[in-house]
């Protein structure tokens, strides 16, 4: 029995030193490869926001539920946007003050209700803007420029982070006599996109904007979008 845990400790010493040699020959290099794919925009965001003041709270809230009611039925009756793509994302109500020689003067109360709106059919951005420039005291921010569908070009941007890793494992492994095997790990980094923000150059008067509007139209300048993703990989050389 002694004899027989002496050789069976004997093997594993033989099979770990055996072990321990061939992981000292393994040789891997880890590189991060990056890839983007541009895609032309077919959507557009923006958000409308009104803010009124007036001597009470209830006079201050129905001013503002009047105007924001006309901004609704612009979007919807004269673009036809669905309300799935409005969406109310702030309403508050607060007192203004103002100060008047060191001292807090009360101006009234303030009602500001936001809307975030979608437009699907491009080609109709600026005249919803231009329309919705009609109503006086509202304000139009973050105008943005998006893709409905990036998925096509997310599963690109990923092929291509690939790619670029392997290259430069090869680069790295020709450069040192060696040869690239094949991936040990694969860890997938970020997959990020990049909205166009925009600003239109000019918008219609509100009091003449009927008159007016052929010469304050708004205009923008699409451009396309990016879409990267980052991968990181260890390569076994040989």
């Amino acid at each position: 029995m002694k004899k027989f845990l002496i050789a069976a400790l004997c093997a594993l010493l033989c099979l770990t030193a055996c072990q321990t040699s061939d992981d000292a020959l393994m040789r891997t290099i880890s590189v991060s490869g990056s890839g983007s794919v541009t895609i032309e925009p077919d959507m557009a965001s923006f958000s409308v926001s009104v803010e009124e003041t007036a001597d009470t709270t209830a006079e201050a809230q129905s001013m503002a539920n009047e105007k924001m009611a006309e901004v609704y039925r612009i979007l919807s009756e004269e673009f036809s946007i669905v309300d799935d793509d409005l969406r109310t994302t702030g309403m508050n109500l607060y007192p203004r003050y103002s100060y008047v020689d060191g001292q807090q003067v009360l101006l009234g109360q303030c009602s500001q209700q936001s809307l975030s709106v979608k437009v699907r059919n491009l080609d109709d951005l600026a005249s919803v803007i231009d329309r919705l420039s009609s109503i006086s005291g509202i304000t139009i921010s973050s105008i943005s420029l998006d893709a409905e569908d990036k998925s096509a070009v997310m599963s690109q941007a990923r092929v291509l982070a690939m790619q670029d890793a392997y290259a430069q494992a090869e680069d790295y492994a020709s450069a040192a006599g060696l040869a690239v095997e094949g991936p040990v790990t694969i860890s997938s980094g970020s997959v990020n996109w990049y909205t166009n923000r925009i600003q239109p150059v000019a918008l219609a008067a509100s009091a003449d904007y009927a008159a007016e509007s052929s010469k304050a139209s708004a205009s923008y300048y699409a451009g396309d979008l990016e879409v990267s993703a980052s991968v990181s990989v260890t390569f076994n050389l040989i």
